[in-house]
């Protein structure tokens, strides 16, 4: 009888190469996502709502997302570099990212203004 073949597990990345895990590879594209929400909002929905009255909400909404993206992604990059021993450059951004973005929000409750 044939043994079946055994699933070769899949080597985690290292820093300079593109993640290699599920979960690296999702992190990247919510990495993705985030920044392009980011320059959609610098580049279209700021302007709009600097020249219009009325737009609060839009922006707020719109900044929350930006915020659910980039904080999906730093979570996603947490779990794949302390699960799944994920080491690349992506991961690590993303979760330099949600770490700015916290402290950003953390000051503002500190410092208001």
């Amino acid at each position: 009888m044939v043994e079946p073949e055994r699933a070769a597990r899949k080597r985690a990345s290292g820093y300079l190469s593109l993640p290699s895990t599920s979960v690296g590879k999702w992190t990247a594209r919510l990495l993705l996502l985030s920044v392009g929400l980011v320059l959609l909002n610098t580049l279209v929905v700021m302007p709009m709502t600097e020249r219009r009255a009325g737009l609060e909400v839009p922006q707020t909404l719109f900044n929350i997302a930006i915020f659910l993206c980039v904080a999906s992604a730093g979570i996603s990059g947490t779990f794949a570099l302390l699960m799944k021993r994920e080491r690349s450059w992506v991961v690590i951004v993303s979760i330099l990212l949600l770490v700015v973005v916290i402290g950003l929000m953390v000051q503002d409750l500190i410092i208001p203004g």
